[in-house]
């Protein structure tokens, strides 16, 4: 009779492992989800809407509904889900605020518009001092404009100094 493998003889990764995630930091995670859901929001609304319908200002508030929907009900409530003793992730959600009442969801629509709007300025100053944006280079330098991958990762991180500032103030304010 032949005895049962198990999986305790490896060398960190384990290929046959039930949790291959689990060796990814919970970081990484997040902001891949922030970067894909932002890229994702902007692609759907500039992209795949036609041209000759929608105005350019009407998609812009269906990217800022679209985000304000992701981050509140998928984004914020992963974050939540992923935090327990070992991996502490609260620290990446955006505004401390009871999660069930409609003033978070008024915090998560001023969080996006902030997002949006930095991020749309960025890119736009990006490409006024003539730097290629990651369309121009994945597709010629004929495609200028902003793309849904430098869309995201603008996004990710402008989210990313948003963190960044809201951890370093509330660091100060508790000294």
């Amino acid at each position: 009779m032949s005895k049962l493998k198990t999986n305790k003889d490896h060398d960190g990764f384990n290929p046959y492992g039930i949790d291959k995630l689990a060796n990814i930091k919970p970081g990484v995670k997040i902001g891949f989800m922030k970067f894909w859901f932002s890229g994702a929001a902007f692609f759907v609304t500039f992209t795949a809407l036609s041209i000759n319908t929608y105005d350019v200002l009407d998609r812009f508030v269906l990217l800022i509904l679209i985000l304000t929907l992701a981050v509140e009900y998928i984004s914020n409530k992963v974050i939540i889900w992923m935090n327990n003793d070992k991996t502490h992730t609260l620290k990446y959600l955006p505004f401390f605020i009871k999660r069930s009442s409609i003033l978070s969801l008024l915090a998560s629509l001023g969080f996006v518009i902030v997002m949006v709007v930095t991020s749309v300025l960025f890119v736009e100053f990006w490409m006024w001092i003539r730097l290629p944006s990651v369309g121009m280079l994945m597709f010629g330098f004929d495609n200028k404009g902003i793309d849904p991958i430098s869309f995201g990762l603008v996004y990710w991180l402008m989210d990313f100094i948003w963190i960044s500032v809201r951890q370093w103030v509330s660091h100060k304010i508790k000294k």
